[in-house]
């Protein structure tokens, strides 16, 4: 399917043989990179951009030109589908996907709105976006995930002030209500932020994208910290620029940073007693949840990291990952 490349010479004399070869070596590769990306959004009937799909590119270095030459290939060759700017194995509903556009930017106004109490609360030094609204798969009844990363020693101290808080905002995600909820499933603190273990073997495909979906709203310096500890992310994808994310960090306004900068400091001793008080509450609650208590469960609960994943459907995608990649027609072997 993929035998007829498209090719381009830039030599005055024309290629030789070997370059030849060699060019369509890596274009075949970045065919197969552009399928696998497609691969997983299409889990999630998503199509992608031409520049996502670069910066997503899945185990291959390429050129934001050399992607774009073979999306126009594979379009032409009706391996995968094309619409304006947008590209997916297959055709997607235009209409859902454009009322799934509103529904992210409603969401991220949300975020946005509530940024300020998020700038405000101490011990906290990094917060992002993640799931569903950070992958672009969010929908009407989704809720809206993050991730946090706390000053080390203050990981259950900040989580039961970001609780008390956004219960009396009214914003906090309950069992019985979800849509447009806070969920905050996922805490670790400052010195703690080397990922690679926590990936299911022998592959994790959605922890990966996950990762580098990751939006940073807060804290950018541990941001680029985290992405540091996780240098492995850059063979998954190689075109991968975590600057552009750090784009989306804010800076809190002066007030609420001198509020959380003066909060730090009178709470310092406090807290430093309560905390290993609060870990103990948090931890034996969280084992004492049914769902944290299953074989589906990956759920962590210790001094250092917080990880609520009652059912964790990364083996399920995994194995539906493998099946879409199997099944594609235009896959090189």
């Amino acid at each position: 399917m993929l035998k007829d490349l498209p090719r381009r010479d830039n030599s005055v004399g024309g290629p030789t043989e070997t370059s030849a070869e060699t060019k369509t070596e890596q274009e075949k590769k970045i065919a197969e990179a552009i399928l696998s990306t497609l691969a997983f959004f299409s889990l999630y009937n998503l199509p992608l951009s031409n520049k996502r799909i670069f910066e997503l590119l899945l185990g291959v270095k390429s050129t934001q030109a050399e992607v774009e030459r073979m999306l126009a290939f594979l379009a032409a060759e009706k391996i995968i589908v094309n619409a304006g700017n947008l590209f997916a194995l297959k055709p997607w509903d235009a209409s859902r996907y454009h009322v799934n556009q509103l529904e992210l930017t409603a969401k991220w106004a949300k975020v946005d709105r509530y940024f300020s109490w998020l700038s405000a609360l101490p011990f906290i030094r990094q917060v992002s976006v993640i799931n569903s609204l950070a992958l672009g798969t969010a929908d009407a009844d989704s809720d809206i995930d993050f991730f946090v990363v706390t000053k080390p020693g203050r990981l259950y101290f900040v989580r039961s002030v970001v609780i008390v808080l956004f219960r009396l905002l009214g914003v906090y995600k309950t069992r019985e209500k979800i849509k447009d909820r806070f969920c905050f499933g996922f805490f670790v603190d400052a010195d703690n932020l080397k990922f690679q273990s926590l990936m299911l073997q022998p592959q994790d495909p959605y922890f990966i994208f996950w990762l580098a979906s990751l939006r940073p709203v807060l804290g950018g310096k541990y941001y680029w910290q985290l992405v540091q500890d996780n240098q492995w992310l850059k063979q998954q994808f190689p075109n991968f620029n975590p600057m552009q994310r750090l784009a989306s960090a804010r800076k809190p306004g002066l007030a609420f940073h001198v509020l959380k900068l003066l909060l730090e400091v009178l709470l310092w001793l406090p807290t430093l007693i309560m905390e290993p008080l609060l870990r103990r509450i948090h931890i034996n609650h969280t084992f004492k949840l049914a769902e944290n208590n299953t074989v589906t469960s990956t759920t962590i609960a210790n001094a250092k990291m917080l990880k609520l994943h009652g059912y964790d459907v990364r083996p399920d995608v995994a194995a539906k990952f493998q099946e879409v990649l199997a099944a594609m027609p235009g896959r090189v072997n």
